[in-house]
């Protein structure tokens, strides 16, 4: 029951700061002060350790608009005496707070300086907490400055970008698939004619070891038995007189090794 009563005087002990009186905290309670800045928001130095004699962590600000900020600080003191809030904080961006005007605290005690904390008035009976309360105090101490932490990474976590991955580039297939089904139903111009021709040797380069000089490998690519079908049919798509047509099932057909080179790319690119 007594363990339960420390805990509830830590949380409800906040005083808040009048503007025209010191503010003043018990050893080992948490006090309260409201600082107004032009220079940013305020928070607690990152060298602070539970040995500092002064310990403080940034509890709410206030935008007030025009560069202003109020921030609400909690301080709690392990040691009594008078001190300058301003020598356990620095402004958000690191910066020191040297421009403002001193903040006096004071750390009172109703006990004796040796008393190792005023949450009570009387020491408690002995028990199992005998030797373990500096523990227990430490803990709650770590844990008062875990929580702009935790808010802080919360905030990054959601400010980071989801990136998309970038689709994969189209392959063989998807890219003379058009100019094969377009010259089954007209003729080519000049220019798909090349991007056709361009493709395929693009392709079949390093397989044929095919020469530099373009000419003469799209020549033996004509000659070649799987890899001059599609430009042989499509020749003679385009030269035919009666002007037919194919279907879709010739169409699929003269794509179908560039069908099974997508798949076995694909394959390969999840593994």
């Amino acid at each position: 029951m007594q363990l339960t009563a420390w805990l509830i005087l830590l949380v409800s002990s906040v005083a808040p700061l009048q503007d025209d009186v010191v503010s003043s905290a018990t050893r080992g309670i948490t006090g309260r002060v409201r600082i107004e800045s032009n220079e940013g928001i305020l928070r607690g130095r990152p060298d602070l350790d539970l040995e500092s004699p002064l310990l403080v962590r940034l509890a709410a600000y206030e935008d007030l608009g025009d560069g202003r900020f109020a921030s609400e600080l909690d301080y709690i003191g392990t040691v009594v005496g008078a001190f300058d809030l301003r020598d356990v904080l620095v402004f958000e961006s690191g910066a020191p707070v040297t421009v403002l005007d001193p903040i006096p605290v004071e750390i009172v005690s109703n006990l004796s300086t040796d008393a190792p904390t005023d949450l009570v008035m009387a020491p408690p009976p002995a028990s199992a907490l005998e030797g373990g309360y500096s523990v227990f105090l430490a803990l709650i101490c770590i844990l008062w400055l875990l929580v702009p932490l935790v808010v802080l990474a919360r905030r990054l976590v959601r400010r980071a970008p989801v990136v998309a991955p970038e689709p994969p580039p189209p392959t063989i297939g998807e890219r003379i698939a058009p100019i094969v089904e377009a010259a089954a139903s007209r003729r080519l111009s000049v220019e798909e004619q090349g991007r056709l021709e361009l493709l395929l040797y693009a392709h079949w380069q390093e397989e044929l070891k095919l020469e530099d000089d373009r000419a003469v490998a799209v020549a033996r690519l004509r000659r070649h038995e799987v890899a001059g079908e599609l430009l042989r049919t499509v020749e003679r798509w385009l030269h035919d007189p009666r002007g037919t047509e194919p279907d879709a099932q010739a169409i699929a057909v003269l794509l179908a090794p560039y069908r099974v080179t997508d798949e076995q790319a694909n394959g390969e690119g999840h593994a």
